[in-house]
């Protein structure tokens, strides 16, 4: 909520100044044009201000580092593809597949270490492409991919803003979705019994909002596992360097996504998905 206040009172300071310079060039117009042309002018100069922010804002991001690039490049153990809006990371699995949103502002390819530890262990995943690099403008994404593929066991995830893109899409698909894995991320839906969902995040982490993450626990179903990994942090789960706000971890990057995998195996035996 606190976002959408803020969003709003941008809107209206950008709107205002827009407003204010085309009202003091009309005054310096020796023919002044209409009240109401001033009035276009204003919110046509407002909007073009907004999608230049807008474009600036999402161009800015966080790239993956070469070695998240190289799993895709070559691979052993698992066979990385590249199919329509989305990166396929086979392993030996058959029955279970986990489609991955990635976090906000963040190169899908980042996770592409994470999605092989997932497929070295039995669990084929998905990492989708998402627009602009944000997961909430194709929310519903997953659902191409689990109508297109035949797996036994659907697990949707997500880091972040991607994890409340993951859960929002479980939600109006829990006829085919068996389970939620959310990473330093939190669900904005209710998800109903017939889903399972897992939380992980690290105690070091200080980009995730406690107050809204202990919020949502009112929209977890009844099969709800939550894991706290010591000394993680928010972009560890991901390959690309360190993220603005967060807490320094005080293990290591291959540490926090072993544990991470080791949670989502556990989850997924647990619950016998």
């Amino acid at each position: 909520m606190k976002y959408i206040f803020l969003s709003l009172a941008a809107l209206a300071v950008i709107f205002g100044i827009s407003f204010l310079i085309t009202g003091i060039i009309r005054k310096k117009l020796k023919k002044k044009p209409p009240v109401g042309v001033h009035i276009l002018i204003g919110i046509v100069a407002g909007l073009l201000v907004i999608c230049v922010a807008f474009f600036v804002y999402v161009g800015i991001h966080y790239p993956a580092e070469d070695e998240a690039i190289a799993v895709w490049a070559e691979s052993d153990s698992v066979q990385v593809t590249e199919i329509d809006g989305a990166y396929m990371i086979d392993g030996e699995g058959e029955d279970t597949a986990l489609v991955f949103y990635p976090g906000a502002k963040v190169d899908s390819e980042a996770y592409l270490p994470l999605m092989k530890k997932l497929a070295e262990n039995g669990i084929d995943c998905f990492l989708l492409k998402a627009p602009m690099r944000i997961a909430i403008f194709d929310m519903n994404a997953a659902e191409r991919i689990i109508d297109k593929y035949d797996y036994q066991t659907w697990l949707l995830s997500g880091h972040s803003m991607g994890g409340i893109a993951a859960a929002g899409c479980a939600a109006e698909n829990s006829d085919v979705v068996d389970g939620v894995v959310l990473l330093a991320s939190y669900p904005n839906n209710v998800l109903g019994d017939d889903i399972s969902l897992l939380s992980i995040y690290g105690t070091e982490d200080m980009v995730l909002g406690r107050d809204a993450y202990e919020k949502a626990k009112s929209n977890y179903p009844s099969n709800s596992q939550e894991v706290v990994i010591t000394g993680g942090n928010h972009a560890q789960f991901g390959n690309y360097g360190r993220q603005s706000g967060d807490g320094e971890a005080t293990i290591t990057r291959e540490e926090q996504q072993e544990k991470t995998v080791a949670a989502i195996l556990d989850f997924v035996q647990k619950y016998d998905l």
